[in-house]
């Protein structure tokens, strides 16, 4: 909980006690609920509204109508109900703090929006719509000592429905997103340097925000990271406005593919948007390179990895297999079912991560293990297959950081989030450290979590 929101809930604690003595509603209860009635407007206009306080909100208001000895014992009860729950809610579902970046540089970020004017979007059924695809970067940036960090997600007002369906849980519980502060600031000044640059993908349904932490962690060990939203793809793209009266426009989530679909059908959907994927993030290189940005002079392109979640680490590979400017791959939870490669053609040429769950329980779980192990296998010295106990598909993403209930409700697998982020994003960096700056040696295969097993090119070790 926030500061105020701690200091107004203990006072209210304090305030029903003080209401049940008998005889002291009048006297001393009445100037208590006051001063926290006040407190509680600070906190509205300091820390901002949310939606796990409103017990708390509920308790004050029945508090100023408590005035009937009579009804003492019923009135107590429902106080200290409210009090329980307004208790409780902060806690299960917090306003949460992000890991701090261990990097030695501060992060600042930027947000581009580039159309690819050779594309249309075949999402759409217009032939002049072309495609339009929203970029985010996270790069080493000086300090900047008054500037408010960047919130986590923006347009939470149209975006909450969306992404509360992705999880399972209803909107409303999707509204504080945006008071949670990251550790980027928006337009900082870049530092001097010659940096490698990972690209991201996110899953389906997912977005470019998903994983924000390990964005600030890379960047904040050199590395410039750009993460983009595959429209329709995403659970929602926000597209700037042209004019400051136009309303704001969206794409939502169009990548389901109805029950029943013959597989034929299903395989040539899939492949159609790996496809539009796969060009998303070559568009974007492609525009790094060519497009005048206050980066691009920053950037090594000589030292490019990719990554991805999900649908997303399909993309990744895909692209890398395509693209040699591509020299490192990193899946996170990987789903590989789509992939259409011949049995040859199922390696890479470049090394690869493969950091997911012991195994999917879904649909065609056999498929995707054998173009996983055809990876691993057929990519040679340079594959590793990392396997982390109890985790689960959302467990590769900043889910894990949100609720410790997350486990219970199946959102996620492994018992404690802050210690599943961190293994994903030391891993990932270790990782790219070693196979894109080339430092330190080659010892990757050293894991320091008894939760990890590690396969490497066909052989295991845990």
């Amino acid at each position: 909980m926030r500061f105020l929101e701690v200091v107004v809930v203990l006072l209210s604690g304090v305030f029903i006690l003080v209401a049940s003595i008998p005889g002291s509603r009048r006297r001393g209860s009445a100037a208590l609920l006051l001063i926290i009635i006040l407190l509680t407007l600070i906190h509205l206009f300091v820390e901002g509204y949310r939606w796990q306080m409103l017990p708390l909100y509920a308790l004050l208001g029945f508090g100023v109508f408590v005035k009937n000895r009579e009804a003492s014992m019923v009135s107590t009860l429902g106080l200290m109900f409210l009090w329980l729950t307004a208790f409780l809610l902060p806690i299960l579902i917090p306003m949460v703090k992000l890991p701090v970046p261990t990097g030695p540089f501060s992060v600042g970020t930027v947000l581009y929006h580039w159309t690819d004017t050779s594309r249309t979007e075949w999402f759409t059924d217009d032939p002049e719509d072309l495609r339009e695809v929203p970029v985010q970067l996270w790069y080493p940036a000086f300090p900047e000592v008054d500037a408010d960090p960047t919130p986590y997600i923006d347009h939470i007002d149209l975006r909450a429905e969306a992404i509360g369906e992705r999880v399972g849980l209803p909107a409303f519980m999707m509204g504080h997103l945006n008071l949670i502060s990251t550790h980027s600031v928006m337009n900082a000044s870049a530092r001097e340097g010659n940096f490698p640059l990972i690209l991201f993908s996110h899953g389906l349904g997912g977005m470019r925000a998903q994983n924000t932490v390990l964005m600030e962690e890379l960047a904040s060990h050199g590395y410039i990271v750009a993460a983009m939203d595959h429209p329709f793809d995403a659970n929602t793209t926000v597209f700037p406005t042209i004019e400051r009266d136009e309303s704001q426009r969206v794409a939502d989530y169009r990548s389901s593919i109805p029950e029943g679909t013959a597989d034929s059908v299903w395989l040539e959907i899939r492949n159609r948007q790996l496809d539009t994927r796969i060009a998303d993030v070559r568009f974007v290189l492609n525009q790094l390179q060519t497009v005048f940005t206050p980066l691009q002079n920053n950037i090594d392109f000589t030292r490019v990895g990719i990554s991805g979640h999900s649908f997303g680490g399909a993309t990744a590979v895909l692209t890398a297999i395509k693209d040699s400017r591509i020299r490192a791959v990193v899946a996170l939870d990987g789903w590989f079912v789509p992939l259409a490669l011949s049995d040859t053609d199922t390696r890479l040429d470049v090394p690869f991560l493969y950091m997911g769950q012991e195994r999917w329980k879904s649909w065609n779980e056999k498929r995707h293990r054998y173009y996983l192990n055809l990876l691993i296998e057929q990519t040679g010295d340079d594959a590793f297959l990392y396997t982390v106990k109890k985790s689960r598909h959302y467990d590769y993403a900043d889910i894990p950081l949100f609720s410790p209930i997350a486990p219970f409700i199946g959102l996620t697998g492994f018992p404690d989030g802050r210690e599943m982020v961190r293994i994903v994003n030391s891993t990932t960096l270790r990782f790219f450290d070693d196979y894109i700056k080339s430092v330190p040696p080659r010892l990757f295969t050293l894991s320091d979590s008894p939760h990890i097993t590690i396969k490497r090119g066909g052989a295991s070790s845990s």
